[in-house]
């Protein structure tokens, strides 16, 4: 396999990773603090409003931290293999 193509499917993985462990994380703690205290359409429309607010924004959160992890190997590895 292709050294950019390992790459890209180990940061892949990375974002796609983040993403799942903190959707999960606000799923779990909504759903035990607010989901008791709701009514069933509450329930439903805080769902569909996740689904369009919380879920891309831990798309984003995700890609971005994704790429900062990347760019900081990247340097990493350039300083290290300067000598400095």
């Amino acid at each position: 396999m292709n050294g950019k193509l390992k790459i890209l499917f180990i940061y892949t993985f990375l974002a796609i990773v983040n993403f799942v462990v903190n959707f999960a994380i606000y799923n779990y703690s909504f759903n035990k603090q607010a989901t008791p205290y709701l009514h069933e359409e509450q329930r439903v429309e805080s769902g569909l409003m996740m689904l369009k607010t919380t879920l891309p924004a831990y798309l984003v959160s995700a890609m971005l931290l994704t790429f900062v992890f990347y760019v900081t190997a990247k340097y990493i590895i350039t300083k290290s293999s300067s000598g400095r």
